[in-house]
């Protein structure tokens, strides 16, 4: 059964126009990946095979960026790839299903008590192996707790 989305409201627009303020348009990522060496992938093909995420904004009618999945050396976060399959998956926050973004940013960007009460995104930067150890626990077959 497809999921219904709930009704926008001014306030949802503004939570999320505050969220996404600083995310970055696909020519400014691109830019920075080409820094980077995006091993010689296009910003589309990179996010089709997930190893970055984009995140639909109606507002735009377009994908944005958030920064923090990527290094300082402007490279995806190495441990992104399974860190998104793992949200995007049967036992992740989408369910197997597609999803505009929001599904993964919602996991990525609360505070997490596994992760003394930082996010996972911010932890992406200093300790990118708690988070995918923290995404497994929580969205593997064989965790016993599948569903948060």
């Amino acid at each position: 059964m497809p999921k219904k989305l709930p009704e926008e409201t001014p306030a949802s627009a503004a939570a999320r126009g505050a969220l996404s303020a600083d995310w970055l348009d696909p020519s400014a990522f691109e830019d920075l990946l080409r820094l980077g060496g995006g091993n010689g992938q296009t910003l589309s093909e990179l996010a089709e095979c997930g190893r970055v995420l984009g995140v639909w904004l109606p507002e735009s009618e377009g994908f944005f960026y958030p920064a923090w999945q990527l290094t300082l050396s402007n490279e995806p976060v190495p441990v992104l790839a399974e860190l998104l399959s793992l949200l995007r998956g049967p036992y992740g926050v989408a369910e197997g299903e597609r999803t505009s973004g929001w599904e993964e940013v919602e996991w990525l960007e609360a505070p997490h008590a596994l992760m003394g009460g930082s996010s996972p995104s911010m932890m992406l930067a200093t300790d990118p192996e708690l988070v995918l150890s923290v995404a497994r626990q929580h969205f593997s077959s064989w965790s016993a707790d599948v569903s948060w």
